[in-house]
């Protein structure tokens, strides 16, 4: 249950309220290539997702690092194996 990691106390981190954006594990990642000058758009280069709750965004690090630093194609980024530091 996703609501589970929302708090309604008021003196706790992921507390729900106005300007407040509760962590949560639904989290898409967006990669976009560098505008080539001042004022340009960036133009869309992927979308990726990953599974992992808690490790999610390391997971996700770790499949932009695939792509980028091992030219790896986002199936086999997204296939390669993960690490978690916890």
């Amino acid at each position: 249950n996703r609501g589970h990691n929302f708090s309604l106390d008021p003196k706790h981190p992921n507390c729900v309220g106005p300007s407040k954006r509760p962590y949560h594990t639904i989290i898409p990642g967006l990669c976009t290539y560098p505008s080539k000058g001042a004022g340009e758009k960036r133009v869309l280069a992927n979308c990726f997702g990953v599974m992992g709750g808690f490790m999610q965004p390391q997971g996700h690090m770790q499949v932009i690092n695939n792509m980028l630093d091992y030219s790896m194609d986002p199936q086999a980024a997204l296939d390669a194996p993960r690490f978690c530091v916890e």
